[in-house]
């Protein structure tokens, strides 16, 4: 006589039917619209198009207070000596939350004794003209700054 296969039980009915809701409560924390980052990367020059010179050249993007990121957490990158950057959040090419930022631009002339080289209002995260509404990767940013 053939086996025939055993009829479900209740146990592997609940087993099943949780198995479901499991996978459906998974999509729900992770989210079906993508990552909650996005690689971001551009330049920064001077209004004259020259290049950031200075010992120490930091880009720093800080959430606002209308923020719809996922988690507010700042972003940084150094700026290269041509002026190209690329932003991280806790280590390097992990990306920016979606979201809004105001954007800080900080050149010393020294590591150690400092002399900022770039108006303080590009410093100042309340006084910073510069903005970003991070939504996608993003690799054409230019920010132009004046001169001290």
């Amino acid at each position: 006589m053939p086996n025939a296969a055993a009829p479900p039980t209740r146990t592997r009915r609940w087993q099943r039917g949780h198995a479901g809701l499991a996978a459906l409560a998974l999509a729900a924390v992770t989210g079906c619209g993508g990552s909650p980052t996005a690689q971001v990367s551009g330049r920064v020059e001077y209004a004259d198009g020259s290049p950031i010179t200075g010992a120490v050249r930091t880009i720093s993007f800080r959430p606002t207070d209308d923020t719809f990121a996922e988690q507010r957490r700042a972003a940084q990158g150094q700026i290269a000596e041509d002026g190209s950057f690329e932003m991280y959040t806790r280590r390097p090419g992990d990306g920016v939350y979606k979201g809004k930022y105001k954007v800080t631009v900080i050149v010393l002339k020294d590591p150690n004794l400092g002399g900022l080289l770039v108006p303080e209002r590009y410093a100042a995260i309340d006084d910073t003209p510069l903005e970003i509404e991070v939504t996608e990767d993003r690799d054409d940013l230019l920010y132009q700054i004046e001169k001290e």
